[in-house]
């Protein structure tokens, strides 16, 4: 194991990133000229960051592979997760392997692939939107819905 000082440099750099990412993710402004974010040169990998209501509660944690600053406002994030929560319970996650992120707007926006997983179904389509603050997700294109197996057989006996 090397712990010596290029590692703790790398480490520190990592953690300056992430920290980053983070307030920017939560809406902080950075000075607009000159900075890292304004010139596209930020870049973080491997990284949470969660979504609180008003009291508290997790609403969502969007996850990253990788994320660019394309300017004070956008990031470009690939290998999404998106965790959405309701009551304190996970009740859907979302996966794209690329999108971009609003930061002001706290949006995700994709012309890509994106597949939406739930304890009922799996919904996939191409082109999608996803609101933080509205709680709320679109597929734009060629969406298809598969309902699981559990959840048919709940619907059925609720019928009868």
């Amino acid at each position: 194991m090397n712990d010596g000082p290029t590692a703790r440099a790398r480490g520190v750099g990592r953690t300056i990133g992430c920290v980053a990412l983070l307030a920017f993710l939560a809406g902080v402004r950075a000075p607009a000229k000159e900075s890292p974010l304004a010139t596209g040169t930020m870049e973080v990998s491997g990284f949470r960051v969660p979504d609180y209501d008003e009291t508290g509660r997790l609403r969502a944690q969007l996850f990253g592979g990788h994320a660019k600053f394309l300017d004070d406002d956008r990031v470009e994030i690939t290998d999404l997760k998106i965790e959405l929560y309701k009551d304190g319970e996970l009740s859907m996650t979302l996966y794209a392997p690329q999108c971009i992120f609003d930061t002001t707007k706290k949006t995700a926006t994709s012309d890509g692939e994106v597949l939406a997983e739930s304890e009922s179904m799996t919904t996939f389509g191409r082109g999608f939107f996803w609101s933080a603050g509205a709680q709320r997700f679109e597929i734009f294109h060629e969406a298809k819905v598969l309902v699981k197996p559990a959840a048919r057989t709940q619907a059925k006996e609720l019928e009868q």
